[in-house]
This record gives C-alpha cells, sequence and structure tokens, in this order.
C-alpha cells in the first residue's frame, strides 16, 4: 500500500463536488447570496460550454484572503463543528472554489467599498493556489468566470457536449428554485449562443413570494395559487419552532401540469430535496384531482438544531430528527387549503308550474306563453321540480276545451316536496297524487274582442301516466321482492360455490410444483400490475419472438409454450397494444390553421422546452412560430391546432406536451386526449374477442409483442398474458 499524492486527492474529491453545470453554477450563485447581493447576473456563452460568469454586488473579497480564498477548506462561515447547528448561509465546507479550479480554468474579479471603483483580477492554478493580481475597474461585488470546464475529464466533457441542452434546462430548473427563494436578490441568468442573447431566467427587485414565483412560473398560474401559512400548536411541535409557508395550485384541473417538474422544497430557505414530502403533497393532491400534478413552493422554517444538511456535498439532502412531526403538520397544512366543500349543493325549492302545449305532435314541445291562447284543444303539462338536482316530474293530461271555453285554475293543498322515486309508490300511486300537488297555476286567455279571465278549473277525470325527464328515466314503479324460502338458496349457493372450488383443486392434485423462478417472480400474482411487474422481471420481451404457438381457446385466447411453460395470451389486448404503439410512433395528427396567430405566454423554461422541440410538437399537430425580438415567455405565437375525428385540442394540451418534455425530453410523448383516441382507434381495429384465428395470424400477434416497448398491458390497462401451467420434464 502507498499514500495517493496530494494532486490525486484533489481532483478525485473535486470531481465529487462539481459533477454538472448545473452544481457548477450553483455553488457560484450561493456564493453570491452569501455575500449579501441584492442583484446578481449569470451569464453563459453557448449553454456554458464555452464559459460561465457570474457577477453580484456583495462585499467583495478583502485583500487578506486573496491567496486562501480557493484553497481547500478554506472557509468564513464556521471555525468549528459544532457551528453547524446555527449556520445560515448556503455553503460552509469551504471546497467550492477548490473544486471549481480543479475542474476548469477560474478566474476571481472583486472590489470592496473600501476600494471601488478599483477592484484586482484574481487567477489561480488547478490546485487552487494564488497565481497573480492585476487591477481592474470594477464596483462593489465579486466576478467568476469558469472556462474550459471538464476539459481533463474526456468522458465528462464529450457527454456534457452531448447532452447540452437537457443540462441547460436542468440549470434554468435549479436557478428558477434560488429565484423563487431569494426575496432580496434579483436574479438573473442569459445565454449568449449564435442566435443572439436569451434571458432564461429574471425575477423582478423587491417582489413577494408570489410574483417571485409568477416571475419564474408565468402569468398564467396566478388565479390558481392558494398562500400556505400554516404553524402548529406549541404542545404539538415539541419545540421545533416550526412554520409552512409558501403556495400551492388549486385542485382545479387546469391549474395543474402532467409532470412534477414545477415542485419546490425549502427547508430553512434553502432548497432541497424532500421525498416523503412531496410524495405526500401529490397523494393530497392527486386524490382531489387524480390527472395532474400540483404546482407548488412551499418552504419550511424548523429550528436548525434539529436538521443535518451535511450529508452530501450539493447539500440538498436533509436529515430532519423529527420528519414525522413535520409531516403530520404539513398534512395538516395541505387539508385546509386543498380540501374543497363536498356534499354541499344548492337545492331549488320545489315549485308547480302549467304549461300550454299545442297538441300538435309537431309542436308538442313548444310551451305556449301565458299570455297566448290555443283555440284548439291543449293538453296541460303539470311539471314538478323534485328535490333531486336534475330530475324533474311531469305529468300530463288532455283537456278538451272549445275556443270560446274558459280555463280555469285554482288553489290546492301543499304538496310533499320529497323525491316521488324515493317514497316507493306505484305509478298508479303516483299519478293520483301529482294532480293534488299543484299549488298554484294562472292561464290566460286573449283574443280577438275577448278579455282573459281566471277561473276555478275542474278537476281532472283522467290518471296522469308520469313521466321522468332529466338524469333518472323509467325509474318510477314498484320494488317487489321474493324473500321466500331466501335462507335455504343463500345456502344451496353456498354449497355449490364450495363444490366448485373442491372440483378445480381437484384437478390440480396431480400438477408438478412450480417452478422456484415462477413462484419467485410472481407470475401467479392475481393483481394486474404486479403480475405486469413479474411478467417484465421473469421474461423478456425477446422470448416471445421464442414462444410456440399451441392453439387457440374459446376464440378469445392463444396459448403458447416457452420451454416448459404454458402461457394464455389475451389476443385482442395483445393485438390492440400493437397497433396502439404504431400509431404512438408514427401517426401524425392533422392541424387545422388559426386565422390569427394566438401567441403564448409561458414560463421561461416551458418556452425553451418548446423551441427545442418545436418539431415534436408540430408532429403533434402544434404548429408554431418563434420571434425572438420579443420578451422571454412571449417569444411563441400558435399558428395551428391539431384535431382528431373533429375534436380540437387546445393551448391545456399544448402545456401538457410541454411539460411532459420537460420531464423526460427523450420521449415522444402525446397529450392524454390524443393517446385515449389513439387507444380507441387501436381497440376497433384490432382482433376482437369471438375472432377465429388460423396459426399465421395466432403467431403474427405472439411475435409483434416482442417489438413492443411495453407489451405486458393494454392501452386500457388489461394484461395481456398471463402464466398458465408449468409442464412436467416428460410432457414435452
Amino acid at each position: 500500500m502507498q499514500a495517493i499524492d496530494k494532486d490525486t486527492v484533489h481532483r478525485l474529491c473535486s470531481g465529487q463536488v462539481i459533477v454538472s453545470l448545473s452544481t457548477a453554477v450553483k455553488e457560484l450563485l450561493e456564493n453570491s447570496l452569501d455575500s449579501g447581493a441584492t442583484v446578481i447576473d449569470i451569464k453563459l456563452k453557448d449553454s456554458g460550454l464555452t464559459s460561465i460568469s457570474v457577477s453580484d454586488n456583495g462585499y467583495g473579497i478583502k485583500e487578506l484572503d486573496y491567496e486562501t480564498l480557493c484553497r481547500k477548506h478554506w472557509t468564513s462561515k464556521i471555525s468549528c463543528f459544532e457551528d453547524l447547528e446555527g449556520v445560515n448561509t448556503f455553503g460552509f465546507r469551504g471546497e467550492a472554489l477548490s473544486s471549481l479550479c480543479a475542474v476548469s480554468k477560474a478566474v476571481v474579479t472583486t472590489a470592496t467599498e473600501e476600494t471601488a471603483p478599483v477592484g484586482m483580477k484574481l487567477e489561480y492554478d488547478h490546485n487552487g493556489e494564488f497565481v497573480r493580481k492585476t487591477p481592474v475597474a470594477r464596483e462593489k461585488g465579486t466576478t467568476v468566470t469558469l472556462t474550459e470546464l471538464f476539459a481533463k475529464w474526456p468522458v465528462r466533457v464529450q457527454d456534457l457536449r452531448k447532452n447540452i441542452s437537457r443540462e441547460y434546462l436542468h440549470l434554468v430548473g435549479l436557478v428558477e428554485q434560488y429565484a423563487i427563494i431569494s426575496d432580496q436578490a434579483r436574479i438573473t441568468m442569459t445565454n449568449q449562443t449564435k442566435g443572439g442573447n436569451t434571458v432564461s431566467v429574471r425575477t423582478p427587485p423587491q417582489a413577494d413570494r408570489l410574483g417571485r414565483l409568477v416571475a419564474v412560473l408565468g402569468a398564467k398560474i396566478r388565479p390558481y395559487m392558494v398562500l400556505l401559512d400554516h404553524r402548529p400548536a406549541a404542545e404539538t411541535s415539541d419545540g421545533l419552532d416550526l412554520k409552512i409557508g409558501g403556495y400551492i395550485s388549486n385542485t382545479l384541473p387546469e391549474a395543474g401540469r402532467s409532470g412534477s417538474d414545477k415542485q419546490y422544497f425549502f427547508v430553512n430557505g434553502r432548497p432541497c430535496d424532500f421525498p416523503n414530502a412531496k410524495k405526500l403533497v401529490n397523494e393530497l393532491f392527486r386524490s382531489h384531482c387524480p390527472t395532474k400534478h400540483p404546482v407548488f413552493a412551499i418552504d419550511i422554517s424548523i429550528n436548525a438544531a434539529t436538521i443535518d444538511v451535511n450529508l452530501t456535498p450539493d447539500k440538498r439532502t436533509i436529515l430532519i430528527r423529527h420528519e414525522t412531526e413535520l409531516l403530520n403538520a404539513l398534512k395538516n397544512a395541505l387539508a385546509g387549503v386543498l380540501n374543497p366543500q363536498e356534499s354541499v349543493f344548492g337545492i331549488n325549492s320545489s315549485r308547480v308550474q302549467t304549461q300550454l302545449v299545442s297538441s300538435n305532435p309537431a309542436n308538442a314541445d313548444n310551451v305556449v306563453s301565458d299570455t297566448q291562447r290555443d283555440e284548439g284543444s291543449a293538453r296541460r303539462i303539470l311539471t314538478e321540480t323534485t328535490s333531486v338536482p336534475g330530475v324533474v316530474m311531469r305529468s300530463y293530461a288532455q283537456n278538451k276545451t272549445g275556443a270560446g271555453q274558459k280555463r280555469q285554475t285554482r288553489d290546492e293543498q301543499d304538496f310533499d316536496t320529497r323525491p316521488a322515486a324515493a317514497k316507493h309508490k306505484t305509478s298508479e300511486q303516483i299519478a293520483e297524487t301529482t294532480a293534488a300537488q299543484i299549488t298554484r297555476s294562472a292561464v290566460k286567455e286573449n283574443s280577438v274582442g275577448n278579455s282573459s279571465t281566471v277561473d276555478q278549473p275542474r278537476p281532472l277525470s283522467k290518471k296522469l301516466p308520469p313521466v321522468v325527464i332529466g338524469l333518472c328515466f323509467d325509474r318510477v314503479q314498484s320494488d317487489t321482492h321474493d324473500w321466500t324460502n331466501l335462507r335455504s338458496r343463500l345456502r344451496e349457493k353456498r354449497e355449490r360455490r364450495a363444490q366448485l372450488l373442491e372440483e378445480s383443486q381437484q384437478l390440480m392434485i396431480d400438477a408438478e410444483e412450480p417452478d422456484h423462478a415462477v413462484v419467485e417472480g410472481g407470475i401467479s400474482e392475481t393483481n394486474h400490475e404486479e403480475a405486469s411487474s413479474a411478467l417484465s422481471r421473469l421474461i423478456h420481451k425477446s422470448d416471445f419472438a421464442k414462444m410456440q404457438v399451441i392453439g387457440q381457446f374459446n376464440r378469445g385466447f392463444i396459448i403458447a409454450r416457452l420451454d416448459q411453460d404454458l402461457y394464455i395470451i389475451d389476443q385482442h389486448a395483445s393485438d390492440e397494444k400493437y397497433n396502439f404503439e404504431q400509431l404512438q410512433q408514427r401517426a401524425v395528427i392533422s392541424s387545422q390553421p388559426l386565422i390569427r396567430p394566438a401567441q403564448l405566454e409561458m414560463s421561461i423554461v416551458d418556452e425553451s422546452v418548446a423551441i427545442e422541440y418545436k418539431e415534436t410538437l408540430m408532429r403533434n399537430g402544434f404548429h408554431i412560430t418563434v420571434d425572438e425580438s420579443l420578451v422571454p415567455g412571449k417569444k411563441i405565437s400558435l399558428l395551428s391546432q391539431p384535431f382528431i375525428d373533429q375534436t380540437l385540442f387546445n393551448q391545456q394540451d399544448l402545456m401538457e406536451l410541454v411539460g411532459k418534455l420537460c420531464v423526460n425530453p427523450e420521449s415522444a410523448p402525446r397529450c392524454e386526449r390524443a393517446r385515449k383516441m389513439f387507444a380507441s382507434r387501436a381497440c376497433r381495429k384490432s382482433t376482437m374477442i369471438g375472432d377465429a384465428l388460423n396459426m399465421k395470424k395466432m403467431t403474427a400477434i405472439v411475435h409483434h409483442l416482442s417489438e413492443l416497448d411495453h407489451p405486458w398491458n393494454c392501452p386500457h390497462g388489461r394484461p395481456t398474458m398471463r402464466h398458465l401451467y408449468r409442464l412436467k420434464k416428460d410432457m414435452y
């Protein structure tokens, strides 16, 4: 054994601190915030491939610290380990600048309040040792410029160049978090490319938390954001000094996103990863809005002595001593803003109206106003609005009146306002009571030479056939049940089930025990999700091409064999999944041009994603144009919208696509409505249950499964295959 030399140790450790473009900018940004800066400018050239520059107006670096500025583990934040309990700065390890010197070429320009407008340009070598200083003009503050990032790490620099777009978007998302939480600093990030300068992040000065959130995520979210402000009782917080604040979108579908990329947690003002809390928030939100993910920025203030931030070099993983109490407090805070007032309905009071309708079938549904007169016969509609929303009961009676005969009305006793269907009356009983449920009716007649009169009508002589209009149809009937010999019939049913179970178990007595791998793989699971997951672990997609088709069962299932195992394959679900994935990959959606281009208001990140993946949006039917002269967030205009089967998609579908691209840029996403339409179309064109198939068709269906991305379920969730039987060795 031998000791590793100092230079190698320095490079090994530095490579663990600065691992990507995002962490390089993050360390510089945190240093600027720790210096008390109120204005921070982040400037990148070619998305950081050429250079990275972070400038601030903080208190600058004193001349006494020039030589030790970039040395490993030199810091002004703490002096001993015990100081960690009270640290209130982002950095404290003294590794950032030293590691940046190791992975890039670093130049620092700084000036203090005493030396401004004269500053110093400081240069350091890759070990963080001071090389030289040069006087320059500089206002109070510090600028750190990095070039040749990862030049000595050929694998990393190659990966950075290959995935620079993805790395840049990840960087923008990271800077957004600091822009939201840093109330006293105005943060701006620009990217200079051959096409010009692009502003990726810009926060207004002296803005409140909601204003900064809107500046980062877009103005459209403002109406949907709900304030979080919760402080648990002192007896339940157990000295945590806990407070939960921030904003979260409400549970309306248009307020959420298709992905979980706009969800931020802050603990004592520090952006962090808090997976348990994130899971809790998403579960509570999706219990009210299952199809969307919330947008939130939640700031948790807690006693610093109860948390540990020194777990990873990036300090985003935090250990909380009383995490259970914190999660309970978070759940209570969310319950107050997410839970809607459920089961509260406005019930209209019951009323009765009498209307006259022409007896002519062509005009049977046309209501005649009170001031109109029907010279011929008319039928009277007795309408009762019940207490059940959307359910109206009407009864019809034929009134034979002449041209000069007077129509009369009278007052009856008040009627019971309970829903008629809930009283368990027969049709005849309802018809008899309907006539007595009229409270008041005034009918006027206007004719030439005759004045209108109002008198008391004669009672209706005929029973009125009831008709239920609205949510319920043909439900006004008597319920009859045969309760005789109920106990004996239930006993016979149980005995028959027990007999069938015994017979099915008897059939398996001679069967060989299933293979250990099959049992461990969970193939025998009856739960759809667990079974499909087990199949993906035990069976590879390539195995479908090796399966031998035995035949068809019950004109709905294909029996196939792979070595010792027999599988039963759903012919409809398998063919449907193949057709669905073909549509997903190859279908180009038609689009409808707009008369006038619609300007879109998007967040800067969403706008950058939409511009970069313009071809993907076009394949989904959204044609956009980009005007680089406009301000960030308003550069994109929509030229056309997609349509399928006369269904026109809208801007909400576009934002759903962009959100999916933010989460997984390498995917070929479809919006949810298009996916459902593709699933429906694939279902209709696929082999159906009941179709008799020949060996060629069955083999094609089974082998097609080997070409799919996810062959285990159809688009609607039904499993395509289950394990059937493990053959004995002498049976094949």
